[in-house]
């Protein structure tokens, strides 16, 4: 079991001081349906600044991708939104839950030093089980990303026998403050973003997301929203950020299973 200093609520001026940038601008929710909603809210009412950022120690209605939920206890998780103001083409944004993908990586790797792996399109795997999950949705001229990482969470806590938790991943004398890994995540988030968003082309993104992606190069099976299912090899990343599929069809939207790697 984890030991009842490490299930601390977070604390704000904490992350404040670790983030050491007044760019941020940090709102912590002890309990909140949703901070994707709740920052959705917002932007409705005003123009929000970029570095705006709502995090929760608990949700009562977190949202995943295609309208699932994200379900943990209090105080065991880090759930995040932020708002991102991209200059690049529209075409360019499905690149943007890809790039917060690669930051959450990072991110895990610098705060516990395990090796996570990325899921198409919004998946953060530990071998293969999900630790997390990314959604990003378009709000006029910005993006509102939402990230939810499971940190503390002991196995019967788990919504799914196919999840995990970092602290179940790594040594427990590895397990820092909640606020720490907040900390990596923002600053990950705003290096690789900011990277993109001054660059002329997806290059140097594509690779550093090849190296982290789980899916290229496997049999995948898809499920479309309407019902359809195909199974394809997942051979690459399109201009867009959607996933090529044997023949040359790009996928922009689907949820992927994993079958087996191509020998």
């Amino acid at each position: 079991m984890i030991s009842n200093w490490q299930r601390a609520p977070l604390n704000q001026e904490q992350i404040i001081s670790l983030l050491g940038d007044s760019y941020w601008r940090v709102s912590l929710f002890e309990s909140i349906p949703s901070t994707q909603i709740k920052l959705v809210e917002l932007l409705k009412v005003e123009k929000i600044p970029a570095g705006t950022v709502l995090i929760a120690d608990h949700q009562s209605a977190g949202r995943g991708r295609l309208t699932r939920t994200f379900e943990t206890p209090p105080q065991v998780a880090v759930l995040l939104s932020t708002v991102l103001y991209p200059i690049r083409n529209s075409a360019d944004q499905g690149w943007i839950p890809l790039i917060v993908g690669v930051a959450a990586a990072n991110a895990i790797s610098k705060y516990c030093r395990l090796a996570p792996v990325l899921k198409w399109p919004n998946d953060i795997l530990i071998g293969d089980l999900k630790v997390g999950g990314i959604i990003a949705e378009q709000f006029d001229d910005c993006v509102v990303v939402g990230i939810g990482i499971n940190v503390l969470q002991n196995s019967d806590e788990l919504p799914v026998p196919t999840a995990t938790s970092l602290l179940l991943e790594c040594e427990e004398d590895l397990i820092k403050a909640r606020e720490q890994l907040i900390t990596y995540l923002l600053q990950e988030i705003r290096s690789e973003f900011d990277a993109w968003n001054l660059a002329h082309d997806n290059v140097e993104i594509l690779k550093k997301y090849s190296k982290l992606s789980a899916t290229l190069g496997k049999q995948i099976k898809l499920d479309f929203q309407n019902g359809e299912t195909k199974e394809s090899t997942a051979t690459g990343i399109a201009e867009n950020g959607g996933l090529l599929i044997s023949g040359g069809e790009t996928i922009v939207s689907a949820d992927i299973t994993h079958l087996r790697a191509i020998q």
